[in-house]
């Protein structure tokens, strides 16, 4: 008789509950690669100018106008398409739509290093996402704040601040990824060390019980097979 295991609803909820929440960051991910790679252009979907200003400006230089009405008009014009400091929503749009990008490319990059195994390569990842991060947050907070102030800028030793902590982040991300890389080497030289020595000595092994012809095909079939593996780990 056949023996049917009986399902434990606790574990059956926590394994759905586990694919559900998976499936809600790969949308979040893939959303936010979305966004990252829209914003930086986003802000063509509306004019450099507004109508009203280009037909107030064309009055002015057909002398329709006197030059009075056109300042008072202009700052009317101003104050009614200006957003956050900046001259219109485009503007606005263009400032912040790169470092919005970049901002969703860290994200990723910070993800991404969830699956990686070597510590190291892991930590690189997770430096240089929180470098371009730390980057970022900086220029968004810059267009969302810095034009309320009268000065319509952070001071230079803020900005020497994130000079400096973003260079040393990034360097120490591309240390880490190097020494990645070289741990790697090393392990590839190993192994390929370790291979070479089998060879040797298997074939020392069967030379005593194989005839030459035997030897050659199994010599052939060996070092095929190796490098195969080979490209395969190169690649």
């Amino acid at each position: 008789m056949k023996k049917f295991t009986k399902l434990n609803p606790e574990k059956s909820k926590t394994q759905e509950t586990g694919g559900t929440r998976i499936k809600i960051i790969f949308i979040i991910i893939v959303l936010g690669a979305v966004l990252g790679s829209i914003a930086p252009f986003s802000h063509i979907v509306y004019p450099k100018t507004a109508l009203e200003k280009v037909t107030l400006l064309e009055k002015f230089d057909k002398g329709e106008i006197s030059l009075e009405y056109y300042k008072e008009q202009k700052d009317i014009l101003w104050e009614k398409y200006q957003f956050l400091g900046f001259k219109n929503f485009r503007r606005f749009l263009f400032a912040i739509g790169l470092p919005i990008g970049l901002f969703c490319c860290s994200l990723i990059l910070i993800y991404i290093s969830k699956f990686i195994s070597d510590r190291t390569a892991k930590r690189a990842s997770v430096l240089a996402g929180i470098s371009f991060q730390f980057t970022s947050i900086y220029f968004i907070i810059w267009t969302l704040w810095a034009y309320t102030y009268e000065e319509k800028d952070f001071s230079k030793s803020t900005y020497y601040l994130v000079i400096i902590l973003s260079s040393v982040l990034i360097t120490i991300a591309i240390f880490q990824f190097q020494k990645s890389l070289s741990s790697y080497n090393a392990k590839i030289r190993e192994l390929i060390s370790f291979i070479a020595g089998t060879r040797q000595q298997f074939f020392t092994n069967i030379e005593r019980n194989e005839s030459k012809k035997e030897i050659e095909i199994q010599k052939e079939k060996f070092d095929k097979e190796m490098y195969n593996t080979f490209e395969k780990v190169v690649d």
